[in-house]
């Protein structure tokens, strides 16, 4: 059994005792993953906000921009009209593949390596190579394919409703780290694992998160220099202690609890 409290004093107490490589780490993360972050951070303000640029007497805003009025107005003939918003879209699914598959093939690895980071600074110091062991530990083919079908489950349970999804990406929430201490688990196991894992904690993990509200408003207030310099070093420390106590009560109460070592 585990509480908040205890888990928050390791957190804090291991991302401490490495404070600055703790903080970089978390702060590459955040950028390339996002995970454990807020956008509290970011104005509300900006929303009410219509940014406007003219161009020949012609106003392009955010309130009124878009592919066809442009092409109307700078290409009145039907057919330039139609190549146009043609080849406009064209750009727009390119850029948009393009980002997907950064985010597939580039970007997932680093949540691994992010997972196996804390991992280890939870019981010593780590160093920030850790980050790229999702790239260095021989599977990498495998660590994106997993990863890949984990956001696509937790996409799809979304559009059902917005409570499934949320209770997916609980239950699917040991995936990376599993993936960053046994990388030779296979998809199915690692999917399996995390369910079992999870398997009576998906909501005293949700209250866990909501207890860290305070620190995001915080961040939020000072421009995410809080979040930066302490709540997201130490959020990932929370997490990864979170896997070390499941993984523990997990694997103790099985005959092969033996069977992977940790790396």
């Amino acid at each position: 059994m585990w509480t908040r409290e205890e888990l928050k004093t390791r957190g804090k107490a291991a991302f401490l005792r490495n404070y600055w490589i703790c903080v970089v780490a978390a702060l590459i993360l955040t950028l390339l993953v996002g995970s454990g972050t807020s956008n509290s951070g970011n104005s509300n303000n900006d929303s009410n906000q219509t940014n406007s640029v003219g161009i020949s007497g012609f106003t392009i805003s955010s309130d009124n921009f878009n592919v066809e009025s442009f092409a109307e107005k700078f290409t009145p003939l039907g057919p330039v009209k139609f190549v146009f918003t043609v080849f406009s879209g064209i750009v727009l699914l390119v850029i948009g593949l393009a980002f997907i598959l950064i985010r597939i093939f580039v970007l997932a690895p680093f949540e691994v390596g992010g997972s196996r980071f804390f991992i280890e600074n939870s019981m010593e110091k780590a160093g920030l190579g850790n980050i790229l062991f999702g790239f260095q530990n021989g599977y990498y083919g495998k660590t994106v394919w997993t990863l890949f079908l984990k956001n696509l489950y937790i996409f799809l349970w979304s559009l059902l409703l917005l409570i499934p999804g949320i209770v997916k990406a609980y239950e699917y929430r040991m995936v990376p780290y599993l993936l960053a201490d046994y990388p030779e688990l296979s998809t199915e196991e690692a999917f399996r694992i995390s369910r079992e894992m999870m398997n009576g904690e998906k909501m005293n993990t949700f209250i866990l998160d909501l207890s860290f509200i305070g620190w995001y408003i915080l961040s939020g207030i000072t421009c995410n220099l809080v979040g930066i310099f302490y709540l997201y070093p130490y959020k990932y420390a929370t997490d990864a202690e979170l896997f070390l106590v499941l993984k523990q009560n997990y694997f103790s109460s099985r005959s092969y609890g033996n069977t992977y070592q940790a790396y």
